[in-house]
C-alpha cells in the first residue's frame, strides 16, 4: 500500500523518541496502514529532512514542532513546498499552538493543530485525502476523551525497545497554576483509564522495555493512582528496571515515600520541580510550595532511597535576586542531589509569564529559547554569569565525572554557591569558552582551583582529581598535575 501520510519531527537527539507521533499514527484508524513515522535530529540540515521526506512522494505530512527545532522545521517546510507546493503540510506542537500568526512557519504550513492531536488530525488526514480539505487552517479541538484513544506503546519497535528512551504517560495536564509552565493553562488533570495503562506497561516489559520515562508533569498527584503504579513495579521485581518521574517534592506523603525506599538503587530517577525557595518569587509567579516540606523530604529521598535525585532551580524569576538564588542554591547543594540544574527562564509561549505585566522587569529574547536577557534585579552581564555558572556546574557536578573533587571546591565555604561562581568566572576568564571541554583539561582546570584558590595541598588535591578521573577503567590519558 502506497504511504500517502508522513509523521516526522526533529528529535534533540537520537536517544530520544517522538512520542506525539507515536500517538498520532495510533489513532489514525483506517488511515495507519497508509502513513510512516521519519525521526530526525536537530544535528540533520534541512536539505536531508526534505529529501527524505520527499523521497516517501506523500500526500500529507505532519510535523511536530517544538522549542528546539522550530528554525529546522520552518527551513525544511519551504524546501518541501519550493518543489512540491501540491503537498499539505500540517504542524502541530507546543511552540506553533500558541503566538502563531504572522510566523514563517504558520504561513508556509496548510494547517496547524493546535489541540491535542489524536483525534483531530485523523479528522483532518481522511479530509484531506478524500479530496474534501477544510477551509479553516486553524484546527482546535476539545481536550480528548483519554478512555477513547487507542494506544501507541505497540509503536515502539524493538529497536526502540532495545536502544532509545521510552515515554509513557498515566495522565495528562497539572492543577497547579506556575506562571512559567504551559500546564498551567491546561485547566485540569485527565487520567487514562489505570488497568489498560498498565496492561500496556506489562507488554512493554515482556518485550524487554526496561527504561519508563512517565511524562505526567504531577506524577505523585493522587495518592491511590502513585501506589498502584508503584506496587505494579515492585510486585514485578525486573532487574535494571529505571523509571523516571516529575514529583512535587512538598506533596510526597509518608507512603509514598516509603514506596520509593523499597525500590534498589538507581531504580527511580526523580525530578523535584523545585525552582525557587523565595517566598515572594513563588507568589509572584503563583507557585504554591511548601518550602519547608520540600527539603524535608529531598533529604529523606537522598538519605533513606536509593533513588536518583534531580533538582531544578529557575533564574531570572521575578522577584529572585542573584543572592536570594544563591541561598536555594546552597539549600539544595546542602542536601546532596545527585544533578542540581540551575536552569534559566524561558518565556514559553502561551504560559501567563508571556503576558505578565507585573511590577518587576523581565526582558526576553525574542528567538528560541526565548530565554531571559535581564530583569529589573539582574542584569545582562549576571545573567550571562548564571548561564556560564550552570554550565560549568554541569560538567563538573552533574555528569557525575568528579564526585569527590568537585565538592571539595566548596566543602569549607560558607556559601557553596558564591565559591561555585568564584571557580566558574575563573574558568570563563582562562578559557572563554562553555562547552567542548575535554575531560583532562577540565581535571587539570579544576586541580588548579583547589590549590591556588581552595588552599588545598598540591600533592593531595592531584589526588583527589585523580581518583575522579581514573573511576572510568582504561583512561589513559596523563593529566601532569604534580
Amino acid at each position: 500500500m502506497q504511504t500517502s501520510i508522513i509523521l516526522a519531527t526533529a528529535n534533540a537527539r537520537y536517544g530520544h523518541t517522538a512520542f506525539g507521533l507515536r500517538w498520532l499514527h495510533a489513532n489514525l484508524g483506517p488511515l495507519r496502514d497508509r502513513a510512516l513515522i521519519r525521526e530526525f535530529t536537530i544535528r540533520d540540515h534541512a536539505a536531508h529532512m526534505a529529501e527524505a521526506l520527499l523521497g516517501y512522494d506523500p500526500r500529507l505530512i505532519g510535523l511536530g514542532v517544538y522549542i528546539w527545532n522550530i528554525g529546522l522545521i520552518t527551513e525544511t517546510i519551504g524546501l518541501i513546498k519550493a518543489e512540491r507546493p501540491q503537498i499539505t503540510v500540517v504542524v502541530g506542537g507546543p511552540e506553533v499552538s500558541y503566538e502563531y500568526e504572522g510566523t514563517p512557519l504558520f504561513n508556509s504550513a496548510d494547517y496547524l493543530v493546535r489541540s491535542e492531536g489524536e483525534l483531530a488530525f485523523a479528522d483532518l488526514a481522511a479530509r484531506v485525502l478524500a479530496g474534501l480539505p477544510p477551509n479553516e487552517k486553524v484546527v482546535c479541538n476539545p481536550p480528548d476523551d483519554l478512555s477513547r484513544l487507542r494506544s501507541p506503546y505497540n509503536e515502539y519497535t524493538d529497536d526502540d525497545i532495545a536502544q532509545r528512551t521510552l515515554y509513557v504517560e498515566s495522565s495528562r495536564g497539572c492543577p497547579y497554576r506556575c506562571a512559567f509552565c504551559l500546564s498551567s493553562v491546561e485547566g485540569s488533570v485527565r487520567e487514562f483509564p489505570l488497568e489498560p495503562f498498565l496492561a500496556d506497561l506489562d507488554g512493554l516489559i515482556e518485550r524487554g522495555a526496561r527504561q519508563f520515562k512517565f511524562v505526567d508533569r504531577t506524577f505523585n498527584l493522587r495518592q491511590a493512582r502513585v501506589e498502584a503504579i508503584l506496587r505494579f513495579f515492585l510486585a514485578r521485581r525486573i532487574e535494571n528496571v529505571r523509571l523516571h518521574f516529575e514529583i512535587v517534592p512538598d506533596r510526597l506523603t509518608p507512603a509514598t515515600l516509603d514506596m520509593f525506599a523499597q525500590f534498589p538503587p538507581d531504580a527511580l530517577h526523580l525530578e523535584a520541580g523545585v525552582q525557587s525557595l523565595n517566598a515572594k518569587t513563588l507568589e509572584a509567579v503563583s507557585r504554591k510550595q511548601n518550602v519547608e516540606k520540600t527539603i524535608e523530604n529531598l533529604r529523606f529521598l537522598r538519605d533513606q532511597t536509593g533513588a536518583i535525585i534531580h533538582a531544578d532551580l529557575i533564574a531570572g524569576l521575578p522577584g529572585e535576586s542573584l543572592d536570594s538564588f544563591g541561598r536555594g542554591f546552597d539549600a539544595l547543594v546542602a542536601l546532596r542531589p545527585h544533578e542540581l540544574q540551575a536552569g534559566i527562564l524561558k518565556r514559553l509561549k502561551g504560559t501567563p509569564l508571556a503576558r505578565y505585566a507585573g511590577p518587576h522587569k523581565l526582558v526576553f529574547n525574542t528567538s528560541p529559547p526565548y530565554d531571559i536577557i535581564e530583569t529589573d534585579l539582574l542584569d545582562t552581564g549576571t545573567v550571562e554569569r548564571i548561564k556560564r555558572f550552570a554550565r560549568y556546574f554541569d560538567i563538573y557536578y552533574n555528569s557525575g565525572n568528579f564526585p569527590q573533587s568537585c565538592p571539595a571546591i566548596w566543602k569549607d565555604a560558607s556559601s557553596p554557591f558564591e565559591t561555585f561562581m568564584a571557580f566558574s568566572d575563573g574558568l570563563w576568564g582562562k578559557t572563554q569558552q562553555t562547552h567542548a571541554f575535554p575531560l583532562a583539561q577540565s581535571a587539570r582546570l579544576l586541580f588548579e582551583f583547589l590549590v591556588k584558590h581552595g588552599g588545598m595541598e598540591n600533592d593531595k588535591a592531584a589526588a583527589l582529581v585523580e581518583t575522579d578521573f581514573r573511576r572510568i577503567p582504561g583512561r589513559k590519558d596523563r593529566l601532569r598535575l604534580r
